[in-house]
C-alpha cells in the first residue's frame, strides 16, 4: 500500500485533527494560538496534531513574523471526510 495513504489515515485517527481540518476549511488559515483557544487543548498538543497533519501533507504552514499560520494543503481531504460523514449517516 502507498505510504502516503497510510500517513493520511493515521493523521485522521484523532477527532481533534479532523476538527482542525474542518476549522481550517471554514476559516482559510489559523495560528497555533487561535487553535488552542478554539479547541481548548494545550499548545503542545495542538502543535503535535498540526505536525502530524503537516507530515501527512494535509496542511501547510507559513511563518509571518513570530507567528506560524496553518491552512489546508488542498480541499480534497474535506471531500473525503464529507463522504465518510455521509456513509456514517446512511
Amino acid at each position: 500500500m502507498n505510504d502516503q495513504i497510510i500517513r493520511i489515515t493515521r493523521a485522521l485517527n484523532h477527532p481533534i485533527r479532523i476538527q482542525i481540518l474542518y476549522y481550517l476549511n471554514d476559516h482559510q488559515k489559523s495560528s497555533v494560538n487561535n487553535l488552542v483557544k478554539q479547541f481548548d487543548v494545550s499548545q503542545p498538543a495542538i502543535s503535535r496534531h498540526l505536525r502530524i497533519l503537516e507530515e501527512a501533507k494535509l496542511v501547510k504552514s507559513e511563518r509571518v513574523k513570530q507567528e506560524k499560520y496553518y491552512s489546508l494543503a488542498d480541499n480534497h481531504i474535506i471531500k473525503i471526510l464529507d463522504v465518510l460523514r455521509q456513509h456514517v449517516k446512511e
